[in-house]
């Protein structure tokens, strides 16, 4: 009888440490919003395999509680150049967020590219994909790349 009273005692104080855990747990109200990206990296205009690519987001909506800063990834790209990264930061809002490349390729420097802007929406995995391409010499001009 004495061990059933240890079991039951050692079962509820396991309950009450995982119940203290949860205090420390941030929760987002309401339903979770993603986004998706994808694109294509290239250096004068050839793709760019094995490139770790990082999505930089931002959202400041009017009215939203916590403005978020966030990052997607890294992945890296595939022979041909492509990825596609999802997003789904904790107190993000439905609607457009601002977003940019952190991109690394292979030997080469890391650069941050200007992305454009993508459209959280409600529910995941996410619906619809941005669009954003990258070349990594776009100021080179043609002849300039080998």
């Amino acid at each position: 009888m004495r061990e059933a009273g240890i079991s039951v005692a050692g079962i509820l104080s396991i309950g009450l440490l995982a119940c203290g855990e949860v205090e420390f747990l941030a929760i987002s109200a309401g339903a979770p919003v993603t986004a998706a990206a994808r694109g294509v990296i290239t250096e004068c205009g050839r793709p760019v395999a094995e490139a770790e690519v990082v999505l930089l987001v931002q959202q400041a909506s009017p009215g939203q509680a916590n403005p978020i800063k966030a990052r997607g990834g890294p992945v890296a790209t595939d022979r041909q150049g492509e990825y596609v990264v999802e997003v789904g930061p904790s107190f993000a809002a439905p609607g457009p967020a601002s977003v940019g490349l952190r991109v690394t390729p292979p030997g080469g420097p890391t650069q941050e590219l200007p992305g454009g802007v993508l459209h959280f929406r409600m529910g995941s995995p996410a619906r619809d994909t941005t669009r954003l391409d990258a070349d990594l010499a776009p100021e080179l001009p043609a002849e300039g790349c080998h």
